[in-house]
């Protein structure tokens, strides 16, 4: 991989479809990034992660975690 380009954030209630995405660009600049997802209705939310460098390669998907949301 070249130089950091964007993350990619996929998450959803279902583990097996994560149907939701958030592109943050900027990368190389953010290193230490954190993002915060909001909106989430109540229930368990499933994300993974992936990079991309600035020559278009990605990463394969993190391994999904999970998180839960009281409402």
């Amino acid at each position: 991989m070249g130089e950091l380009d964007r993350y990619v954030i996929r998450y959803g209630q279902d583990a097996g479809e994560l149907s939701e995405e958030v592109v943050v660009t900027n990368a190389q600049a953010e290193a230490e990034m954190s993002y915060e997802v909001s909106g989430l209705d109540a229930g368990t939310w499933y994300f993974t992660i992936q990079v991309q460098d600035t020559n278009g390669l990605i990463s394969e998907p993190s391994d999904v975690v999970s998180k839960s949301i009281r409402s």
